[in-house]
């Protein structure tokens, strides 16, 4: 009983070890896929390497797909390796190089850039650089301490202690327990920092502009596959939904790259849509019993909406068997328009006739529609309403 006891212990253990193995995979996995990283992978952190040219391992995933690789030493850039090979690979690998200027120590750092403009830092790697740096010389030769005979004492000035190290210019060396001076001129990396484009959706037969930003000294920049130099800006009139990139080249290598879609709907063939439209009240009155006063029909269009703009609304009416007339329609508020027609707009047609010095009523059909026209000159027509119009006519 001991025995079994024990075995099962055994195994549960075991059970315990392996969960904890793949919930650290699964929580690494996790943090892949929440953005861009970056880390070292050589050599390790505390390491010792001798003076001169050290290389670097970094190791870059980004799930948007890697763009490059920049290694920074003690603050300042130092080298960079583009991911010429597979833009949208994960993960990417380069073997970055930099040249210690003296004995001390380096930290380094890994920097990832991703297709979508994302970055990340790796955690930093420190080395102990060492070695000695050759003694620069003053072209003086040294002059030989003086015999025990001698009577005259060797020049002070110009020869130093012989138990000491002889001390080089300040201006030349830097004490082998500070940290090495970056390079007075740090290369500014190349990088697109702006692409953009006027519109990213238009109608058949419209231009676009697009402009962009580039820092550094790219040899080469090329837009939809043409090289240019300035102005930062070109025009272009696609036929077609397409894309168009932008590409910074250095030294004949792809330093940095965008691209932008443009979206091209079919040409505008057809007039606005009128979503509808009201004549109110509905009825033009001459008063027939006092002193003939007017009243007006206002007429609305409502919901009028043209992908292209709306470039004109318009009513047409007529009197009942008199000519068609037309008058424009204002623009209220967005999709809505409105016009009044008054006295003076209508062409009345009095029945019965009247004789001079006398007032008669009558009444007659004001016959009209919503007309509604768009920049490329398509236009739509309304259905019709006819509306009785009364009124009064005093013979002078």
């Amino acid at each position: 009983m001991n025995g079994n006891r024990r075995v099962r212990a055994i195994l549960a253990s075991l059970f315990l070890v392996v969960a904890l193995v793949l919930a650290s995979c699964s929580q690494t996995m996790m943090r892949l896929e929440t953005g861009p990283r970056a880390w070292v992978g050589g050599p390790p952190d505390g390491s010792e390497v001798p003076l001169g040219m050290v290389s670097a391992m970094c190791h870059a995933y980004a799930k948007a797909g890697v763009s490059h690789i920049e290694l920074w030493v003690n603050g300042v850039f130092a080298n960079r390796a583009p991911n010429t090979t597979d833009p949208s690979a994960e993960y990417f690998t380069a073997s970055l190089t930099f040249e210690t200027t003296g004995p001390g120590s380096y930290v380094l750092h890994c920097w990832t850039y991703d297709q979508d403009g994302g970055s990340a830092q790796s955690d930093p790697v420190t080395l102990r650089v060492t070695g000695e740096e050759p003694t620069p010389t003053t072209g003086e030769e040294e002059i030989p301490t003086a015999s025990p005979t001698s009577t005259e004492a060797p020049p002070t000035a110009t020869v130093p202690p012989p138990t000491e190290t002889p001390i080089p210019p300040t201006s030349t060396r830097v004490p082998p327990t500070s940290t090495p001076r970056p390079p007075t001129a740090t290369p500014v990396p190349v990088r697109i920092l702006s692409f953009e484009v006027t519109k990213s959706q238009i109608n058949d037969g419209e231009c676009v502009r697009f402009d962009w930003v580039v820092q550094g000294s790219p040899s080469a920049i090329f837009f939809d596959d043409e090289g240019v130099t300035s102005p930062d800006s070109r025009e272009r009139c696609p036929t077609a939904t397409r894309e168009f990139e932008l590409r910074a080249e250095l030294n004949g290598q792809v330093a940095d790259r965008a691209t932008l879609t443009v979206v091209v709907a079919p040409g505008d063939t057809t007039g606005p849509v009128i979503g509808r439209w009201a004549v109110s009240p509905g009825l033009i009155s001459w008063d027939q019993y006092d002193s003939c006063t007017p009243r007006e029909v206002t007429v609305n269009a409502y919901n009028v909406t043209d992908p292209s703009g709306v470039a004109a609304v318009k009513v047409i009416y007529r009197m009942k068997g008199g000519s068609w007339q037309s008058k424009g329609m204002n623009q209220v508020q967005t999709g809505m328009w409105s016009a009044i027609i008054g006295p003076n707009d209508l062409e009345l047609s009095l029945n019965p006739p009247v004789t001079a010095g006398a007032t008669a009523p009558g009444t007659n059909s004001l016959e009209c529609y919503v007309q509604a026209k768009d920049d490329f000159g398509n236009s739509t027509d309304s259905n019709w309403r006819t509306v009785t119009v009364q009124y009064c006519h005093i013979v002078r």
